[in-house]
């Protein structure tokens, strides 16, 4: 038998209580920390668990299958496969401005999004990557270590989207506290990681609704960043001058 949950807080105890009253071992099968293992548990459940899936990493069928002694096929790869590690998309936009971070030989402090391929060649431009949100704050955090010159070659990049999730509080954070670094938000109008999902950006809920579209530009000139440039990423001479100049000034900058 097997009993899924799909609301777990508050847990169902009772359906819980039902279900292990009726059977003769009851495994826990939940990824990472044994949360409702132990509260199965503290109802009086001598419950299986974490002994046989651990702690981390996500739990695959072999791993269950191995768990509950089932038998495993063996599966032989194939050799002399090509090597293909995911790039960004042909004809993305982010490439450009990639390729100018990379010849301007610039610290970029990364996030998280489809632009995180950054990272990986051809361009290898990101210097960090860490959780949505940390890219301008460890910008900001580089400045305040190492002072206003080293972080003339320090750039921040987050996505529009990233930028909505967790982006807003780090900039916020370099003008209050008289931060100089400079920002770039690269803006496709979309949440392209994870499935094209909109943001508050976009003009659409996630229903597909029509709604009202935050205005980046003017957003992070009503919270007080004085130098907010949009340039478009197919122009590499535009990018090129745009950070040229804004890496250069003693003031917040944001290049969209």
């Amino acid at each position: 038998n097997i009993l899924k949950l799909d609301m777990v807080n508050p847990l169902p105890t009772e359906v819980i209580k039902n279900f292990a009253n009726e059977v003769e071992e009851l495994y826990i099968v939940e990824e990472l920390e044994p949360v409702i293992e132990e509260q199965v548990r503290a109802l009086g459940f001598n419950a299986k668990g974490k002994e046989l899936f651990g702690r981390q990493g996500e739990i695959s069928v072999r791993q269950i299958k191995v768990a509950f002694g089932l038998e495993v096929p063996t599966v032989r790869a194939a050799e002399k496969l090509p090597v293909r590690p995911p790039v960004l998309c042909p004809g993305c936009p982010h490439r450009g401005v990639y390729t100018i971070l990379n010849k301007l030989n610039l610290i970029v402090t990364g996030d998280i999004g489809c632009y995180t391929l950054g990272s990986a060649p051809p361009h290898g431009a990101m210097d960090t990557c860490v959780c949505m949100g940390a890219s301008i704050g460890m910008a900001h955090g580089m400045e305040k270590a190492r002072g206003r010159e080293f972080s003339k070659n320090v750039v921040a990049i987050i996505g529009d989207s990233t930028f909505m999730h967790s982006g807003l509080t780090g900039l916020v954070d370099i003008v209050y506290n008289k931060g100089v670094s400079t920002v770039i938000i690269a803006d496709n109008s979309i949440t392209g990681m994870t499935g094209h999902q909109h943001n508050p950006a976009t003009g659409r809920t996630l229903k597909n609704e029509m709604t009202y579209a935050v205005d980046i530009p003017a957003l992070c000139k009503a919270i007080g960043v004085p130098n907010v440039v949009t340039v478009d990423a197919y122009d590499m001479k535009a990018v090129e001058k745009a950070l040229k100049e804004e890496t250069a000034k003693e003031e917040p900058s944001v290049i969209i």
